[in-house]
């Protein structure tokens, strides 16, 4: 009698046990997929192998129709060089300020993201951080590579670089520009490279037609395909000027988001193309940085 009981206890915790792994599978959605053979080798007996991969929870796109970012606007993180204008002082951001400005976001809360990241938000292929913020660099001039990056890395954010593409390794007056290897070790560090053109040419002067502006549009994707290896669907207007035209030869390139010099951080998910920024500007009070971002 006593071992027909052990039997029984032992059967049932059995099945206990098989009801909680169970469970524990198909709570998880594990998929079990059979992996290929390994190749022959001689002497070596052929083993199979299994592997058990989470499905990923389906992300719905999102129900709002204007989402709240803000877009940071760099160009210059760094000294000014001598007899530096107004427009230059304007467009510099002391690199001491700058780190002040990253530890403040990092300190509350806030989670760099990609512009890619946006896009694919907007198609319901992202899930968003709490307090998501992209950082922007236009031109990519050599000093935010050699000041920023470090400091984002620091800080575990990452920044979205806006290239002209003809103009890596060149130096125009005071504007020293970023060499393609700069600008690579930047892309490998984890950061996101787009497109600025490919000479920085003002979109709403009337001078630049149609064709030229899709061959300049369609040249900077090539030029960042053949130097960096990446396809972009992102581009930034120089100046943050644009037409309708410009749009629409944008898109026949390929481009599907673009960044203008608008001031604010509302941005309208069903229209990508016309994207909102928080400009930075030198000599900025900290106080005004903060309320920029949290307003």
């Amino acid at each position: 009698m006593k071992s027909k009981k052990i039997a029984l206890i032992s059967a049932a915790c059995i099945i206990l046990l098989f009801g909680v792994v169970w469970q524990h599978f198909n709570s998880h959605k594990f998929v079990v997929e059979t992996l290929a053979q390994k190749p022959t080798e001689p002497g070596i007996v052929h083993t199979f192998y299994a592997a058990a991969v989470e499905t990923k929870p389906q992300i719905k796109p999102p129900q709002e129709k204007v989402l709240r970012l803000p877009i940071l606007m760099y160009h210059h993180v760094g000294d000014l060089p001598d007899k530096a204008d107004g427009t230059r002082q304007d467009l510099t951001v002391p690199t001491a300020e700058f780190e002040q400005q990253v530890k403040w976001l990092s300190e509350n809360g806030y989670k760099s993201i990609h512009l890619a990241d946006l896009d694919n938000y907007a198609k319901g292929k992202f899930i968003m951080p709490k307090k998501p913020v992209i950082f922007t660099f236009d031109d990519g001039y050599l000093d935010v590579f050699t000041n920023a990056v470090p400091i984002l890395k620091k800080y575990n954010f990452t920044g979205s670089f806006a290239i002209i593409t003809q103009f890596p390794g060149t130096q125009e007056g005071n504007n020293v520009y970023a060499s393609w290897d700069v600008i690579r070790d930047a892309y490998r560090q984890g950061n996101e490279i787009v497109s600025h053109t490919q000479n920085h040419f003002d979109g709403s002067n009337p001078k630049f037609n149609s064709e030229f502006i899709q061959q300049n549009l369609c040249g900077s994707k090539t030029d960042l395909k053949q130097n960096l290896g990446i396809n972009t669907n992102i581009l930034i207007y120089p100046y943050g000027h644009y037409t309708p035209d410009y749009i629409n030869q944008a898109k026949i390139c390929g481009f599907n988001m673009s960044l203008t010099v608008h001031e604010g951080s509302r941005i309208n998910l069903e229209d990508l193309m016309e994207i909102p920024r928080v400009r930075i500007h030198g000599r900025q009070n900290f106080e005004r940085f903060k309320q920029l971002v949290s307003e």
